[in-house]
C-alpha cells in the first residue's frame, strides 16, 4: 500500500519566502513542529493508503481533470491557525488570487475520484499552506500575537500549471514526499 495525496507544488522562490516567515515565527520558541519549507504544498485531496492498481486509476483520473484546466495564478497571503488563532492546532498561510479555478479543480478531483470509490470530502475546501502543527502550550501567546500582527504577509504570486500525485512516507525526521505523477494543465477551466 502507498500513502498518497494530491497537491499543487510551490516554486522555490515561494518556498524561500515561507521559510523566511517561519524563521521569524520560530524565534518565538513556541511548541510547534514546523514543516520544512521544501515540503510545503497546497493539498487538494488526501487519499491515504492505496494499492498500486489504484495509483494507475488515480493517475488516469488526474490526467483527465488536468486536461480540462488552463493554468491559473495564486498568491500566498495572510496567515492564521486552525481551528482559530485562540485555539491553534495548525499554523498556516492563506492563498488568494484565482480561487474559482482552484475550487473548481478541487471539486473536479473530488467528484472524479468518488467514481473510483474515494470518499468525497464533506468539509468545505479551505485553501492553505501548512507551516506547522502545534505540539504544546509553550509560548503560544507570543505566536498568537505574531500571527495577528502578520496578517499582511504575502509571498510572490505564481502560476499553477499542474497537479501532482505524491507518495508520503512518514519518518522520524519528518514526512518525505515523492512525486509519483504530474498532470499538466492543458485545457480550459472546468
Amino acid at each position: 500500500m502507498i500513502r498518497t495525496f494530491i497537491a499543487i507544488d510551490l516554486p522555490e522562490r515561494v518556498q524561500r519566502s515561507l521559510d523566511n516567515f517561519q524563521k521569524e515565527l520560530q524565534t518565538l520558541k513556541a511548541a510547534v513542529a514546523w514543516v520544512n519549507a521544501d515540503r510545503i504544498h497546497l493539498t487538494l485531496k488526501f487519499l491515504g493508503d492505496i494499492s498500486s492498481e489504484q495509483v494507475s486509476h488515480v493517475q488516469a483520473s488526474l490526467a483527465q481533470v488536468a486536461a480540462a484546466v488552463h493554468p491559473f495564478r495564486l498568491q500566498p497571503a495572510g496567515c492564521g491557525a486552525f481551528p482559530s488563532v485562540k485555539q491553534m492546532r495548525v499554523v498556516w498561510v492563506g492563498v488568494r488570487g484565482e480561487l474559482d479555478p482552484l475550487r473548481d479543480v478541487q471539486k473536479s478531483i473530488d467528484s472524479t475520484l468518488a467514481g473510483l470509490g474515494f470518499e468525497a470530502e464533506d468539509r468545505p475546501f479551505r485553501a492553505h499552506l501548512t507551516l506547522g502543527r502545534v505540539k504544546g502550550k509553550q509560548h503560544l501567546r507570543l505566536l498568537q500575537e505574531a500571527l495577528l500582527a502578520s496578517q499582511n504577509f504575502e509571498a510572490e504570486a505564481f502560476d499553477v500549471i499542474e497537479l501532482v500525485l505524491y507518495k508520503s512516507e512518514l519518518r522520524p525526521e519528518g514526512a518525505r514526499y515523492t512525486p509519483l505523477f504530474r498532470a499538466p494543465f492543458t485545457g480550459r477551466h472546468v
